[in-house]
């Protein structure tokens, strides 16, 4: 039996996407004959260590400690503490462990990658064969110019690609990536090439309800409200709909945990909206049941990021709402806007433009049917590509290519 181990230090709660994610791949990478275990974070939540084989190895994860628990110096050479970090939890759990076909990690950050070249050129079991998956790009977005420019720090990063190089070429460790405009910036940067590789979402979400073009119908935004999501801009969008329109007819629901802090200092919070009739405020992290079931009861999705974070970076409830054939109220300019555009229907915006957004939900609300009509028609296109057996597929198949 082929042996997968996934290592994601950040899966610690069931706060964000990671854990269905994970899920999502490890029993559909069981359903192919695959052992899956994972390496996770040593406070992972109880729902997390029963549902998969798991060693909680991980201290600190970069992505929930940006903040805190930093050294100092951290600044400078925090690469290579946090490489450290990595090597003192995977060295010993990779020598306690049988040879792994593949090992699998699904969120690098610069900051691991040291670990990981030192791990795959001088660890006595190292795996027959590493996939390292980025979901973040090495790109700066510009808005005046509508273009992506390389940092300084993008270079280190570069520099620590080339490491990897020989390890590419005898196909012993995959470079991916989840859009195509990361994978133009990775290349560019690195000179390698990066496999551009789907975002898996279960098969569960087909969505067979067929929604009226009765009213109401339900508008959505879910995942934690932040401001590069937009958050800010889709409150002030509801206020405006809202008070110029005290008969509108359908309803808004809104996850939206804690309040978040604004380039200005300023805190931003729900409050002022959380007793309107017409809107639900879900201040709750949701079990996976849980969200699949307010997917079906939603009519439109509400997707107001930012291009400044989100030009390049892929939106999970975007592929959930194409998959079901929810259709979209999209930023135009980035991934966004190519996913809507091959996968899905709706109405794009400009990017930060409550004008804009204002106008595409009072849009959607009166020619619903129409667009509901032509999302379910090209839904099938989503399920296929972004399927756990198309992400699988791909992803086990690379092991089998390795070079003795």
């Amino acid at each position: 039996m082929k042996r997968l181990l996934i290592v994601e230090e950040a899966l610690r709660d069931l706060k964000a996407h990671w854990f269905e994610y994970i899920k999502t791949i490890a029993e559909e990478s069981q359903t192919k004959g695959w052992s899956v275990e994972v390496a996770c974070h040593q406070d992972a939540a109880p729902e997390i260590r029963q549902t998969l084989s798991s060693f909680p190895i991980f201290r600190y994860a970069r992505y929930l400690d940006n903040k805190t628990n930093r050294l100092p110096g951290d600044r400078y050479y925090g690469f290579i503490s946090h490489s450290i970090r990595q090597l003192k939890a995977l060295w010993p759990l990779l020598n306690q462990q049988t040879q792994y076909d593949l090992v699998f990690s699904p969120t690098v950050m610069l900051h691991h990658l040291l670990a990981w070249w030192v791990l795959m050129t001088f660890h006595p079991k190292k795996p027959r064969h590493l996939t390292l998956f980025f979901v973040t790009n090495p790109g700066i977005w510009n808005p005046q110019s509508k273009t992506a420019t390389f940092p300084k720090s993008a270079f280190l990063l570069g520099s620590l690609l080339k490491l990897f190089r020989r390890q590419v070429e005898q196909g012993k460790v995959t470079l991916a990536v989840e859009t195509g405009g990361a994978q133009q910036e990775f290349e560019a940067l690195a000179h390698m090439p990066f496999t551009l590789m789907p975002h898996p979402v279960p098969n569960s979400a087909t969505n067979s309800v067929i929604f009226a073009s009765t009213q109401p119908l339900n508008f959505a935004c879910y995942g934690f409200a932040r401001y590069e999501k937009g958050s800010d801009l889709l409150k002030s969008a509801i206020k405006v709909v809202l008070a110029k329109q005290p008969d509108f007819s359908s309803n808004f629901s809104l996850q939206w945990i804690d309040p978040f802090m604004l380039p200005n200092g300023s805190s931003c919070h729900i409050n002022d909206l959380q007793l309107h009739p017409k809107v639900t405020v879900i201040d709750r992290p949701l079990m996976p049941i849980a969200y699949q079931q307010l997917l079906d009861q939603t009519s439109c999705m509400i997707l107001p990021y930012r291009n400044s974070s989100y030009y390049a970076r892929v939106s999970r409830v975007a592929i959930e709402s194409a998959y079901r054939g929810i259709p979209i109220i999209y930023t135009k300019g980035g991934w966004l806007e190519e996913v809507v555009l091959e996968f899905g229907v709706g109405i794009g915006i400009k990017d930060e433009s409550v004008e804009n957004l204002v106008e595409a939900i009072n849009q959607m609300n009166i020619n619903y049917s129409s667009f509901r009509q032509q999302a379910m028609e090209k839904r099938t296109q989503a399920q296929q590509y972004f399927s756990s057996q198309n992400f699988c597929q791909q992803l086990l198949r690379d092991s089998f290519m390795t070079v003795r």
